[in-house]
Order: structure tokens, then C-alpha cells, then sequence
């Protein structure tokens, strides 16, 4: 009968150990289903970044190859000299 009795307070002990590694587990799953939202979302958000950048990047691209396919020399000069006078000008606000 004794026997009986330490046998089940066994059982009863190891089972108390599977709930608690059960409920640490459990703990742990929870964590990580945080930090995964939180990560989607930090995805979701770069995804809506990307777009954005994205549509800037095709406009400018287009407005260059506009630009490139321009035959008016004088205003491709004109471009030019701007473009010089600002690398001066920002060569002077470095240096000086």
C-alpha cells in the first residue's frame, strides 16, 4: 500500500513537472507570436515605404529619360552650367 502511494506521489510529481514545462512552453510561444506581429508589421510598413519610394524612383527615372531625349542643345547646356554652378556652390559651403 505504501508502495502504491510513493508511486502515485511520483506520478504526481512528474506530471506537476510536465505542467510546468508545459505552461514555459506555452510562455515562450506567446513571446514569439509577439515579436513575429511585431516584425510583420515592421514589414508591412517598409513594404508601404518601398511603394512609395518606388513610384518616386519610376517618376524621376521618367523625367530623366525625357531629359535624355531631348535634341535642344542649348537647353542640355543650360542644364549643364546649373549642374557645375551647384557642385562650385557646394564645394564652397564645404570648404570654407
Amino acid at each position: 500500500m505504501e508502495q502504491h502511494k510513493h508511486i502515485l506521489n511520483e506520478q504526481d510529481d512528474h506530471l506537476n513537472e510536465i505542467a510546468d514545462i508545459a505552461n514555459r512552453l506555452h510562455s515562450h510561444a506567446q513571446n514569439i507570436n509577439v515579436v513575429i506581429d511585431q516584425q510583420g508589421k515592421q514589414i508591412s510598413q517598409l513594404d508601404v515605404e518601398m511603394d512609395k519610394t518606388q513610384k518616386k524612383m519610376n517618376f524621376v527615372q521618367k523625367k530623366l529619360g525625357d531629359l535624355l531625349k531631348t535634341n535642344d542643345q542649348s537647353q542640355i547646356c543650360t542644364i549643364l552650367i546649373l549642374f557645375g554652378t551647384l557642385c562650385g556652390l557646394i564645394f564652397l559651403l564645404i570648404y570654407t
